[in-house]
């Protein structure tokens, strides 16, 4: 285990090996209740542990329940950082294949076109955005977009439905201009 050679004293390797395995199936469920992925998950237990290690002298006694809430909340912030970390990665990666290709024109994405695309996804209205981006770049159900974003499921369905509207209108419009460019008009 990489993690036993941050510390140097042996009472706290000792102490560090019985916390990881008491309490790692603990954490590991704490991170799936933010996270949702066995994977990301399982990071974050392990960010989890290297803050643990790193701050192994604030540790109590093992058994106590202050200790148990400690390692608790580190788990957590580490996977609400994980969740943080892949929600702007995703902002930064969606992709117009991941709006709903079935109500898209068909076009070829040149990178100027591509970059149209993005910059139509970026000035959606916040409200139509925020929806979208759940939806389609985190994979998010309609009734778990309902809950994060404090409305109701109908209003998550209606948004990504006037979302793609808008954004097929923009789409539109930037095939328009780029057409009349290329025409030299």
């Amino acid at each position: 285990m990489i993690l036993l050679t941050i510390t140097d004293n042996p009472k706290d390797r000792t102490k560090f090996c019985i916390l990881y395995e008491k309490y790692r199936y603990l954490l590991h469920k704490v991170a799936m209740d933010v996270l949702h992925d066995r994977y990301l998950a399982e990071d974050a237990v392990q960010s989890a542990f290297i803050k643990i290690a790193d701050n192994i002298a604030k540790v109590g006694e093992i058994d106590s329940r202050q200790t148990k809430s400690y390692l608790i909340v580190i788990a957590k912030n580490a996977a609400i950082d994980i969740s943080r970390k892949r929600k702007r990665q995703m902002k930064r990666e969606i992709n117009a294949d991941e709006i709903g290709e079935e109500k898209l024109p068909a076009v070829c994405m040149e990178s100027d076109l591509e970059n149209g695309v993005l910059d139509i996804l970026k000035n959606l209205p916040e409200k139509y955005r925020d929806v979208f981006l759940l939806k389609y770049s985190a994979e998010m159900e309609n009734s778990e977009i309902a809950k994060v974003c404090g409305i109701k499921e109908a209003t998550v369905r209606q948004r990504i439905a006037r979302g793609k509207v808008l954004i097929e209108n923009e789409i539109r419009n930037l095939e328009a201009s780029r057409h009349e460019t290329d025409r030299g008009d």
